[in-house]
């Protein structure tokens, strides 16, 4: 995703001996007139205000602040001797920054209790409207966590009885599906199916996009679709973006910016083409043990496909008929209308294994 700034907006600190909120870009607290620490940090100010001044902007883009190595004195980035001392900076410390702070604030900040009088103050105020006592910085609400959810005892119950009952369920079709016994059977029937695909020319239908269809062919119907998402702009793309969010410079302001990226649109086409496809299946059937492929006419442009034989025979087991299937025309061969023979049947009253009778 590319990223989009919005502009630059001033954080504030806290000063850790008054407790007072100062901006961003003063180096000393406004209350008590201590230096700010090295070791500060910088939070959201109650509002998020784009910077639009000409010197906030320039403390904005020049950098993260260096700290001077002889006096500790907080700097701007592009400077190189210390405003303070007159020291070299270039064996300074630059703040740390490209941390994000957090998302932009578009609500109004909560108000501030005086901890001194009691006086409620808007969020915006550094000092109590009232008694003139610093306000510190109040956590802005967060949404409740949710509840664990509690099972019932009563439903748990039955879920372990209908559990236990689907395993015992899974356990007699396993059984039932290996247990196999014997018996001697007669060929009471048999009957064969082959059948021959016919191939021809036709039109067939399909989809994609408009710089994917063939040349030749012809295209029925559009619409416009999502064909991806790019950091950059195209022809026919719509930008979108998330939530701006805050990411600190190192010089007591902050950078707004928001993750963009194009969703680019294109049209999706039915069309169609001839190919060669299946028009037609022809078949012969039989009941005899000669069996035959059926006779082929074709047509111009025509040409024969794939080939499939099926063949079925129907034992007697006891007065029931139990039909076995093969693909196979050797097998079929050797079972005769009449001929004996011991077949393995499991609990599902299928033949698992054929054998000629003893």
């Amino acid at each position: 995703m590319a990223k989009q700034s919005l502009g630059y907006v001033e954080l504030e600190w806290t000063c850790p001996f008054c407790n007072t909120r100062n901006p961003g870009r003063v180096k000393v607290c406004t209350n008590c007139g201590a230096p700010q620490p090295k070791d500060v940090k910088f939070h959201q100010a109650a509002e998020d205000k784009i910077v639009e001044d000409k010197e906030g902007l320039e403390m904005a883009q020049s950098g993260p602040d260096i700290y001077c190595p002889f006096c500790n004195t907080r700097n701007p980035g592009t400077a190189v001797k210390c405003s303070r001392c007159g020291g070299d900076l270039t064996g300074g410390e630059k703040r740390e920054s490209g941390e994000v702070i957090g998302a932009q604030q578009t609500g109004r900040a909560p108000d501030i209790t005086c901890e001194y009088c009691g006086t409620v103050n808007p969020a915006t105020n550094t000092k109590c409207k009232n008694c003139g006592s610093p306000l510190g910085v109040t956590a802005r609400p967060q949404p409740a966590a949710a509840a664990p959810v509690k099972m019932n005892p009563k439903f748990m119950i039955i879920g372990t009885i209908v559990l236990l009952l689907i395993c015992g369920a899974l356990s007699m079709f396993f059984l039932q599906g290996t247990r196999t016994e014997s018996n001697i059977a007669r060929v009471s029937n048999v009957n064969w199916k082959r059948s021959i695909v016919i191939m021809g020319y036709a039109p067939v239908t399909y989809s994609n996009w408009i710089d994917q269809i063939p040349q030749d062919a012809e295209v029925s119907s559009c619409s416009e679709r999502e064909r991806g998402r790019s950091s950059f702009p195209s022809g026919n793309s719509q930008q979108v973006c998330g939530t701006p969010y805050l990411v600190d410079q190192g010089s007591g302001f902050a950078e707004m910016v928001q993750d963009c990226e194009y969703i680019v649109y294109d049209d999706y086409c039915q069309y169609s083409v001839i190919e060669l496809q299946p028009v037609g299946v022809i078949n012969d059937t039989g009941t005899d043990m000669n069996p035959l492929w059926p006779e082929t006419r074709l047509q111009q442009d025509q040409q024969l496909g794939e080939r499939s034989e099926t063949y079925q025979i129907t034992f007697n087991v006891d007065g029931k008929d139990v039909v076995y299937e093969t693909t196979n025309p050797d097998e079929y061969m050797q079972f005769t209308p009449g001929s004996s023979w011991e077949l393995e049947i499991n609990g599902f009253g299928s033949i698992v294994d054929i054998q000629p009778a003893p």
